[in-house]
């Protein structure tokens, strides 16, 4: 039962590390493909302001999420061994906003 309730658990944190690291990985790929892009129209003789700034626009639009989502992994984990590390079992005030 213990085993299975352990496999349960780390199956769950594994989900929950899993989502925002899929978002990091899906929009460093995108923002890579925006630079190629942003590349090709650099190289044209005849450039389009206005495409460069969308892909910039874009490219500014994907590194504010990869960083949210990273930060957002960062955080469960820090969570994850805040609650993991021993206490020496005296009582403590704490903050239930924050806990919760």
């Amino acid at each position: 039962e213990k085993m299975a309730s352990l496999g349960e658990l780390t199956a769950g944190i594994a989900h929950e590390i899993q989502n925002p690291l899929n978002f990091v990985n899906n929009f460093s790929e995108v923002s890579t493909e925006l630079l190629e892009e942003l590349e090709e129209e650099q190289a044209r003789p005849a450039r389009d302001a206005g495409l460069e700034a969308e892909l910039l626009g874009d490219l500014r639009q994907n590194l504010t999420k990869i960083t949210h989502h990273g930060r957002r992994a960062a955080a469960i984990v820090k969570g994850m061994l805040e609650h993991s590390r021993t206490s020496t079992g005296e009582r403590a005030p704490t903050d239930l906003n924050r806990l919760a």
